[in-house]
Formats: structure tokens, sequence, C-alpha cells
């Protein structure tokens, strides 16, 4: 397949998947609790119907408000260009390990600033929380994404998760271990269960939601979007490294890991419909503990990759 085609494939994923993906988390909780649910393209009719809106900003608020929105989407939609989240993305030159760990800080950076700006208390409250969770979950993350790359010998990611022939079954444990860890730790990250709630009304108990209540209109539709967009993005991630322990195993053609690649997003999409059906949100004092299973499994990885090296 040509280069421009893999490219015009990316930017449709790109543009339509986190609409989808949120619809599906959404159709599967739903019928999990015996409900029909919104359509699975809800999330794409709700944010194209706030691009139609006005706005209503507080008198509080300053130009900070809406730059950092633009800001937020803008540095989001280079992170999907650079981010090998998709097998079949073509490669570039800037995707480097630690450009991307300093991107997405930068975007909880924005955000924060963002909720901060109007001087609203919930909006600080939820600022507070995510400031903390961040500080706890960055380090998984890193190690995660430190692991695979020590393994392939470079911090460049197109060459980390590219689909070579003859991968040793041995890197198995690796990648399973890279992907629980993502995965867990994008729960964090995205503010989901059980860290946080989405669905929830209560403003003292948000934290995601919390720092986009003084946003309406486009402006919170530019946010849903680069939400929707992050979680993609993670779940791509993460799912890569799912699919290459499943190449090891079993390899497969580049054009089944077009398919496996959006699969493998929609079906960790339907594992988060399940954790947010069946558990509760922790309490705020013990979400350090969920997130030390993120990090355990990143530094198993991390000992995997390093034992394997050695022996190598």
């Amino acid at each position: 397949m040509s280069t421009i085609l893999l490219w015009l494939l990316t930017f449709s994923c790109l543009l339509f998947l986190p609409s989808l993906t949120i619809g599906i988390i959404r159709k599967t909780k739903a019928r999990l609790q015996n409900r029909v649910g919104a359509p699975l393209w809800q999330h794409l009719f709700d944010t194209i119907k706030l691009l139609r809106k006005s706005e209503t900003v507080s008198e509080n608020s300053s130009w900070i408000l809406r730059v950092n929105t633009v800001i937020n989407i803008s540095i989001m939609i280079t992170l999907a260009f650079l981010t090998p989240w998709l097998s079949f993305k073509p490669a570039t030159s800037a995707d480097d390990l630690f450009l991307l760990i300093y991107l997405f800080a930068a975007i909880r950076f924005f955000a924060i600033l963002s909720s901060l700006d109007p001087g609203s208390a919930f909006g600080a409250f939820g600022a507070s929380r995510e400031a903390t969770l961040s500080v706890l979950v960055e380090p998984a993350i890193i190690l995660a994404l430190s692991a695979v790359a020590l393994s392939a010998h470079t911090s460049n990611l197109s060459l980390v998760f590219a689909l070579t022939a003859n991968t040793p079954i041995s890197q198995a444990p690796l990648w399973l271990l890279a992907g629980a860890g993502l995965f867990l730790s994008s729960l964090v990250e995205l503010s989901r269960m059980p860290v946080d709630d989405p669905t929830t009304h209560l403003e003292l108990t948000m934290v995601h939601e919390a720092m986009m209540l003084e946003n309406s209109g486009p402006n919170l539709a530019l946010l849903e979007f680069s939400s929707a967009l992050r979680l993609v993005v993670l779940y791509g991630l993460s799912g890569q490294c799912f699919l290459h322990a499943l190449h090891c195993i079993w390899p497969f053609a580049s054009a089944a890991g077009i398919l496996l690649s959006i699969s493998i997003i929609f079906a960790l999409a339907v594992v988060t419909s399940l954790i947010e059906t069946v558990s509760v949100r922790l309490k705020w004092t013990r979400a350090p503990e969920f997130v030390a299973y993120g990090l355990t499994m990143s530094l198993l990885a991390l000992l995997v990759a390093l034992v394997t090296g050695v022996s190598s």
C-alpha cells in the first residue's frame, strides 16, 4: 500500500476513531446495565452541536482560557501524527520517546493552567488532583516505553514498534507486561474508573470533568475531541504492545495488522466498559495503590528487557 493511502487511512482514523471509541465505551456500558444507550456516533453529534453553540465565558477568565484550548488540541494532533499508535501509520523522523513524554506533559500543564484561569474552586480541585495523578503515573508510562525501547536499542518509537519478521517468542512477556502497564496507566492518565468517574455530577469528586466546567460551545468541543483523541492514542500505544506480543507467538501479514490495530483499540474500549461497570471509584487516598499496579507492570517489563538484553 502506498504512503499516501496509509496517511489518508491514518487521517481518517484520527478524525473518526476517537468518537467511535467513546461511543463503544458508552454503548457497552449501557448494554451491561440493561439499557439501550445512545447511538455509537453520539459523541461526534455532540461535538458538532457544541461547535454551533455560542460560548458563555466567565468575566474572571482571561485570554489564557481560549489560547490554552487551541494549544491543547494542536499538541494532541501533533502527538497523534508522531506516535506509532497504529501499525500502519507511516513513520516520522521526530517520534522520539522523550519528545512524546514532554508533549504529554505539556498537554497536562496547559490543561491545568486553563482550569485555574477562571478562578473557579471546582477547577482548582480538578487541577490539583490532575497534577497529583500526573506525578504518580508519569514514571509508569516512561518505564513501560523505556522497556520496549531498551529491547530495540533505540528511542525512536517507529523503530521500536516496527513489526519485524522472525521476532523471538521470548520477547512476548516483555510486550505483554509493557502493554498492561501502559493500559493501567492510561486509565489514570485519562481520569477513568476506578480513579475517577467520568459520568459523575458531583463536582467535589471530579478530576477531568471539573477542569472543563468553565468551557462551553466550540471551546468545549475542542477539549472533548482532544480528550477522546488522547484516549485512542494511549489505547493504541498499549494495543501495539499487545499486538507485538501476538506477533511474537503468531506472525501475521501487514494487511492483517491494519484490522488488528483498530480491533484491539475497540477491545480495550470494551475492557474499559467492563471495569467501569463492575468497579467503584476508589477513595482519593487509595488512588496511589492503583497507580502502583501499573508501575509494577512497567518495572517488570523493564526487568525482563534487562534480563533478555544481558542474555542475548
